[in-house]
């Protein structure tokens, strides 16, 4: 029997078709609807967390966790820039897209990349490393979080297009879902914070972490965790309604919120399980983990969406996109995939040459930032040209009337491009170079430069010196200690450790001696009690079984750590 058309609900959402037997009226089930299909979805956008997470721990009982662990990260880094060329691929390739936002995409790549061209040319000239060019990746770093969530809010309401319960209540529980679970996770990470602020103090100068409340973020926390918790109840709660009213739940949607958040929280939240089954894992590897989830789920829908694209007559570009996309297939599936990949490759393989390096730098940067912001409005949902390339039904709940607004020019847009990327990088720039301009010392080279000019006898210099490392010592370890407690790693541990053993050793023992007031038992007590605190300290963070490098100890190994936890053991044992 014919299903009759959808009628307007009492709500002005489309109701769901039914079917008429007799006296009985009884609601049609829609079918889950794919953005590939059944197969490929389970692969490249459903079971893409548990896949890569899995992937990920093989790797690590395999080839154990320090090569696990450069191998995840090169290959994050490579997929990150990878995955931009799909955003850049449709834009050219849509030409109802491109005229729509024509200004946008043509004057959006100048002023970063006038930006990223002045600051490494002024890097060059001065002969300062090239690398210190990353200050400005912190914007994206704050970008990145907030990108990705949207990312996936969006296949969550892929996958819910056929539920026709009021359009904003539906939209905003899943919003609230998604963003409450990820603004928790990524806080209860502990390193993605401390990792920001670090870069904050030492890059550009901004000392947040000078002022920032630890005790207050720890209940911000807790408190996120229960907000998590409250809102999953609500959410079922809400799914309840949705079975009594008849409203469709989509299960792939419950599968993708599933899959994606439980591994999001195991690949970053410090927890038992990981520790015991994988030890030497860190936030790093977690976050590219889920990067590499992301970049693959953006592959499948931009594939499908330009797959559509070029099977309309007059919206895709004639030429080899048109060409490529019509024909699809697995082989040339494979072939976009590869070029993707070569263009990742080519931007962040480290060549030889400053200004190799400089081009490739600025180049990478760009075509980040520019990902971020076309992404923020090229995919919107509402948009009726989205819903049709990415095979979605239409319904008027649903879809954005075109736009009659005529497009701002090209000099208006780049004056609202120049404040949105360029005041941000510009202060940011100001912080770096005044870093640059007048470094701080840290307080390991200057006990070097103590210990250098006590061993040449100029012994006042050396004594003004090692004053100058117990200031900075102070100073440090106000920094690692507000670090530590909002990163537990063992990095941040042995960092810390060795600011209190150090700060201890100089205050009691190397100044009294140098300054000829001379070593008191109090000095000696102290001195112990700091070392057994330090000693406590490193012996924790070598339980973690990761990295324990750190600013000023770079090469610092597991070995040297022991050797080192053994002597101040000693130092801090009762004094019989």
């Amino acid at each position: 029997m014919p299903t009759p058309m959808q009628s307007p609900a009492a709500d002005g959402s489309a109701a769901l078709p039914s079917l008429t037997l007799g006296t009985r009226t009884t609601r049609q089930r829609p079918a889950q609807n794919w953005i590939l299909n059944p197969l490929q979805d389970s692969l490249f956008v459903i079971g893409t967390p548990l896949l890569v997470l899995t992937a990920a721990l093989v790797l690590f009982r395999s080839l154990g966790a320090a090569a696990a662990t450069s191998l995840i990260i090169v290959a994050h880094i490579i997929f990150t820039v990878a995955h931009h060329l799909p955003t850049f691929i449709r834009i050219y390739g849509d030409t109802e897209l491109f005229q729509r936002y024509r200004w946008h995409f043509l004057m959006a790549p100048v002023i970063p990349l006038t930006f990223s061209a002045l600051v490494l040319g002024y890097l060059n000239h001065r002969d300062y490393a090239v690398e210190n060019f990353l200050y400005l990746y912190i914007m994206l770093a704050l970008w990145d979080p907030w990108h990705f969530m949207r990312q996936h809010y969006g296949f969550v309401r892929i996958y819910d297009r056929h539920n026709v319960a009021p359009r904003a209540l539906a939209a905003r529980m899943d919003l609230w879902l998604c963003a409450i679970w990820f603004g928790y996770i990524m806080l209860a990470s502990s390193a993605w914070l401390a990792d920001l602020l670090s870069d904050f103090e030492y890059n550009v100068g901004l000392p947040f972490v000078r002022y920032l409340p630890v005790d207050a973020v720890a209940t911000v926390i807790q408190v996120a965790g229960v907000a998590a918790v409250l809102t999953t109840f609500a959410y079922a709660a809400y799914l309840l309604w949705c079975r009594i009213n008849g409203y469709y739940i989509s299960v792939a949607k419950l599968a993708l919120l599933a899959t994606t958040f439980g591994v999001m929280y195991l690949a970053y939240v410090p927890n038992a399980w990981m520790q015991a089954t994988v030890p030497g894992w860190s936030f790093k590897v977690g976050f590219a983990i889920v990067g590499l989830v992301h970049m693959t789920q953006y592959l499948a829908i931009v594939w499908r969406y330009n797959r559509n694209l070029a099977t309309r007559p007059g919206a895709a570009r004639a030429g080899w996109f048109q060409h490529l996309h019509r024909r699809g297939g697995w082989l040339i599936g494979a072939g976009y995939v590869i070029v993707c990949l070569a263009y990742g490759e080519l931007v962040t393989t480290e060549r030889a040459g400053r200004w190799i390096m400089s081009v490739l730098l600025a180049i990478g940067f760009t075509s980040t930032l520019l990902h971020y912001y076309f992404d923020g409005f090229i995919w919107k949902l509402r948009q009726q040209r989205n819903r049709e390339h990415l095979s979605l039904d239409e319904s008027p709940r649903m879809t954005e009337a075109p736009t009659t607004r005529p497009e701002a020019s090209a000099r208006s847009m780049l004056l609202r491009q120049t404040a949105y990327f360029g005041v941000p990088m510009l202060i940011l720039s100001v912080g770096a170079f005044s870093i640059l301009e007048s470094p701080t010392v840290r307080s390991v080279d200057r006990m070097y430069q103590a210990q250098a000019l006590s061993d040449a006898g100029r012994l006042d210099e050396a004594l003004r010196e090692a004053r100058l490392a117990l200031t900075s010592m102070n100073d440090e370890a106000v920094i690692a200690h507000k670090l530590a407690q909002l990163d537990p790693s063992a990095a941040r541990q042995a960092e810390l450790a060795f600011l209190i053993y150090n700060r201890s050793f100089y205050g009691h023992v190397v100044l009294p001696a140098a300054s000829g007031r001379g070593i008191t038992s109090a000095d000696r007590e102290a001195h112990r009690r700091d070392a057994g605190v330090a000693a406590a300290l490193l012996e924790h963070a070598l339980a973690q079984h990761t990295s324990l490098a750190h600013p000023g100890r770079l090469h610092f190994d597991r070995p040297d750590a022991e050797r080192t936890l053994a002597a101040w053991q000693r130092t801090a044992a009762p004094i019989s």
